[in-house]
C-alpha cells in the first residue's frame, strides 16, 4: 500500500473512531426524538442499548481493524512486515482496551484519559506517522541508512515492546482462557509488576519511558534525513606498528 492510500485509510480509522467517542452520542439523541419512543415508557432503551453499545462497540473494532489493516499492508509495501509487523500487531493488542474505553465511554474527561493512556499508544501513534512518509518517492530508507540511528531506534522500540507486555493487563486472563494454561497465566501476572519495575529503573514513574520515547521520536527524525547529513558510523581500524629488532 502506497503512502496516498495508507494515509486515506489511516484518517477512514481514526473519523470512525472519533464519530464513535463523539458524534454518535448526539446521533442517538436525533434518533429518539424522531422516532417518538420518548412518550413510551421503556421504549427507548432498546435504541439506546443498540446505538450506545452494540454499534459504539462494533464501529470501534471496525476502526481498530482498518488501522492495523492499513499499517499491515504498508509495512508489506515497504518490505518491513517482518521486522516490524509483530511489533505493531503487539501495540495494537496493547492499546486496543483503550480505544475501546475512549470510543465506547460517555462524557469522558481528560484526567480519565490521560490515566488510562498506555505508554504502547504513544509508540504506536509515532510508527503510524511515520508511515505515511512517501518513502517511496525518493531516495530515502524507511529508518534510515545510518546503522546508529537503526540500532537507536529498534532499542526504543523494544524498550516500547516491554512496556507493552507490561501494561496489558488482561493478557494472563486471556492465556487462562483461551489456552487453558492457568499456570503460564499465573507466571505472567506475576511478571508483568516485575517488569513495570525494570522498566521504571528505579524512579517509579514514567519518566523512563518519556525518555525512551523522546529518543524514538528524535531517531525517527534523523532518519529522514538526507544520508550525506547523517554521519555512518565508522569503525576505527587500530594499525599496528611493527617493531623492529
Amino acid at each position: 500500500m502506497f503512502a496516498g492510500r495508507y494515509l486515506w485509510w489511516m484518517l477512514t480509522g481514526i473519523i470512525l473512531l472519533i464519530f464513535s467517542a463523539i458524534c454518535l452520542d448526539h446521533l442517538t439523541w436525533l434518533v429518539l426524538q424522531l422516532s417518538h419512543c420518548v412518550e413510551m415508557a421503556g421504549s427507548c432503551m432498546l435504541v439506546v442499548r443498540f446505538m450506545g453499545g452494540t454499534l459504539k462497540t462494533a464501529l470501534a473494532w471496525i476502526a481498530i481493524g482498518i488501522l492495523f489493516g492499513a499499517v499491515m499492508l504498508r509495512l508489506g509495501y515497504l518490505a518491513l512486515l517482518r521486522s516490524w509487523g509483530p511489533l505493531a500487531a503487539l501495540w495494537f493488542m496493547a492499546c486496543a482496551p483503550f480505544l475501546l474505553f475512549v470510543a465506547t465511554g460517555e462524557r469522558l474527561q481528560w484526567q480519565a484519559i490521560s490515566a488510562a493512556l498506555p505508554l504502547a499508544f504513544l509508540f504506536l501513534a509515532c510508527l503510524l506517522a511515520y508511515l505515511a512518509i512517501a518513502f517511496e518517492e525518493g531516495d530515502t530508507r524507511p529508518f534510515g541508512a545510518s546503522p546508529l540511528l537503526r540500532g537507536i531506534v529498534r532499542a526504543a522500540a523494544l524498550y516500547g515492546a516491554l512496556a507493552a507486555l507490561a501494561e496489558m493487563n488482561w493478557l494472563p486472563w486471556a492465556v487462562a482462557k483461551a489456552l487453558a494454561l492457568p499456570a503460564l497465566s499465573a507466571v505472567i501476572a506475576n511478571l508483568q509488576p516485575r517488569l513495570q519495575a525494570a522498566l521504571a529503573l528505579g524512579f517509579g514513574t514514567i519518566l523512563p519511558g518519556i525518555f525512551v520515547l523522546s529518543l524514538f521520536v528524535v531517531a525517527l527524525l534523523l532518519t529522514l534525513l538526507p544520508p550525506g547529513l547523517v554521519p555512518p558510523l565508522r569503525r576505527k581500524r587500530v594499525r599496528l606498528r611493527q617493531v623492529r629488532h
